[in-house]
């Protein structure tokens, strides 16, 4: 005497029609805007050249290393001081705890 058993039938439903349709959309959705949407285009202003006209006097300035041995610039006060040397982390990363 033989046992026959059989596989149940997996029905399509509804429910599954409806995930298969938003897994498409999406996959043509992300499709369209990754390969074939057109990007929109930002337009740079260039300014006139009479506002160039007014940074002309700025590339005649020298700069004069003697300034640092003026008295004005020896007065100045540093307020900011550096950071001290501090140790972090362990002398060897690689021991066990």
């Amino acid at each position: 005497m033989a046992i026959i058993v059989e596989e149940g039938k997996k029905s399509f439903g509804f429910l599954n029609f409806i995930i298969w349709l938003l897994v498409l959309g999406i996959v043509f959705f992300a499709t369209y805007y990754i390969f074939f949407k057109q990007p929109e285009v930002v337009h740079e202003f260039i300014p006139s050249a009479d506002i160039f006209e007014n940074i002309n006097p700025l590339s005649k300035i020298t700069l004069d290393p003697e300034i640092t041995k003026s008295p004005a610039f020896t007065a100045l006060t540093v307020y900011i001081t550096s950071p001290g040397q501090t140790r972090s982390g362990r002398t060897n990363p690689f021991a066990p705890f």
